[in-house]
This record gives C-alpha cells, structure tokens and sequence, in this order.
C-alpha cells in the first residue's frame, strides 16, 4: 500500500517522542507478583500507545477522537529502575480513517523495543465521554 496522508492526519515520517523514566511500579509484575526486576511489556505497550496518542492528538478536530486499534510490541532488552527510556511514535501511513505508527523505545544500552501502533478515528463522544 502505498503511503498516502489526509489533511488534518499526520504525515509519514512526522514523529513524537517523550521520556520516561522506569520506577519500581513499571517492573513485570504478574499476578501481584515481581516476575522480573526489569520495566515490563505491560508498561511498554502503555508507553508506545502515550506516544502515538500524542502524534495524532495535534491533528484532531474538535468533533474528532482517536482510539487504539491494533499494536504489536517486540521486547528487545531489559531496562532496568533509574533508566530514561525514550518512547518515539512515527507515521508510516495517515487517511481519514487511521494512523499507522512505528514505535521504537531506547534507553541507555540502545533499543529496549520495538512494534507497531494503528489508531482508528471516530466521533468524539462515540465512547462515552
């Protein structure tokens, strides 16, 4: 498919970035448990969605919202508590009715993960307030 924008949708190649820094509540905890003492997927897939939202928010109308579709995350390495992760989100594919993005997380060591994020547009409102 070829890549293609709408207006008022992200570019592709536009992209968004921002910094977290992991704490002990972003560990992967699993039923009540510390499985690992590492940033977990869960907060992975939190962090590369913040992103994505953040890349969309700026072009919506006021009679318009976005929602999560569809993400695909691959855990490359583990980031340890204190480590800043930086969570980008790029367009790779914009229309009236999604926005396809790449995420890429890195921290100190290079690439901690890496997916895929499709939002769909709706009407505000469509799911609740």
């Amino acid at each position: 498919m070829a890549e293609r924008s709408a207006t008022g949708r992200p570019s592709p190649g536009e992209e968004v970035s921002h910094d977290v820094v992991v704490t002990r509540d972003m560990l992967a905890i699993l039923l009540g448990r510390t499985v690992h003492p590492v940033y977990g997927t869960a907060w992975m897939v939190r962090h590369a969605e913040e992103a994505g939202r953040l890349l969309v928010e700026r072009h919506l109308t006021p009679e318009e919202d976005a929602t999560g579709y569809r993400i695909d995350i691959t855990h490359l390495r583990p980031a340890r508590v204190g480590q800043r992760l930086t969570v980008t989100a790029r367009c790779t594919f914009a229309d009236e009715d999604q926005c396809v993005c790449e995420v890429e997380i890195h921290g100190p060591a290079g690439p901690v993960g890496r997916g895929t994020f499709v939002q769909r547009y709706i009407e505000k409102g469509a799911l609740g307030s």
